[in-house]
């Protein structure tokens, strides 16, 4: 028995136009139980929720 694969996300999901991705609890990846929060520049609303988990699927 080996150590388990660590699942990645898609860094699609780290990209925001016209805002900031603020990635948190990941390194270079995003992988399982990591997550990101999302903010418009000024004179944008962002639609959708503000924080996005990765978890499996």
């Amino acid at each position: 028995a080996g150590v388990p694969a660590v699942r990645t996300c898609p860094k699609l999901h780290l990209s925001l136009e016209n805002g900031q991705v603020t990635p948190g609890a990941m390194e270079r990846v995003p992988v399982e139980g990591s997550w990101a929060e999302f903010r418009c520049d000024p004179g944008f609303r962002l639609v959708g929720v503000a924080r996005s988990n990765c978890t499996k699927s």
